[in-house]
């Protein structure tokens, strides 16, 4: 009796996972992209190629859509970099007005086109922010922090096209 009963929790077990698919379940219409390198509308010297390369390796880690240069490519992936601010979060004691941690934020918009059509079929934004201490470089803190915003980012990007979130 046991036996019977223990199969059958067993098979009820399994014909609730059957329908149950692993990875990703939307196809995105296509299979390869370039990106072009991102223009920047903030004053930040350095940011485009910095935003470029991190969400170049977003695609890269998920490896559902692959990156290639643009006369294989199935779509086209050009962006802007919109947003760039550093907002203090804490203060130093000793000096009221002398921040020892921001929060940076990166906003970025993108257009996807076809290859050969100069029409974007989709347009969206992105953005990602990242916390740091504030040393005595602050071009070097931010060279930290940077990547680490422009990930998620690139994250965001890559959900929207691959997933449809």
């Amino acid at each position: 009796m046991s036996a019977r009963l223990l199969l059958l929790a067993a098979a009820l077990l399994l014909c609730g996972c059957a329908s149950y698919k692993l990875g990703k379940t939307r196809d995105p219409g296509f299979k390869t992209i370039f990106i072009e390198n991102f223009k920047s509308e903030v004053d930040e010297p350095g940011l485009e190629n910095l935003v470029t390369t991190t969400i170049i390796q977003q695609f890269q880690m998920d490896g559902s859509i692959a990156v290639t240069d643009a006369a294989r490519a199935d779509v086209i992936l050009r962006g802007k970099i919109t947003e760039f601010t550093m907002s203090p979060v804490r203060y130093s004691r000793s000096n009221e007005i002398t921040p020892v941690e921001v929060s940076l934020s990166l906003g970025v918009t993108y257009a996807l086109t076809r290859r050969g059509e100069s029409k974007p079929f989709l347009e969206g934004g992105a953005g990602g922010s990242a916390g740091l201490f504030v040393g005595s470089d602050l071009q070097s803190d931010k060279r930290q922090g940077i990547p680490i915003a422009a990930a998620k980012a690139g994250r965001q990007i890559v959900d929207q096209l691959v997933d449809g979130w």
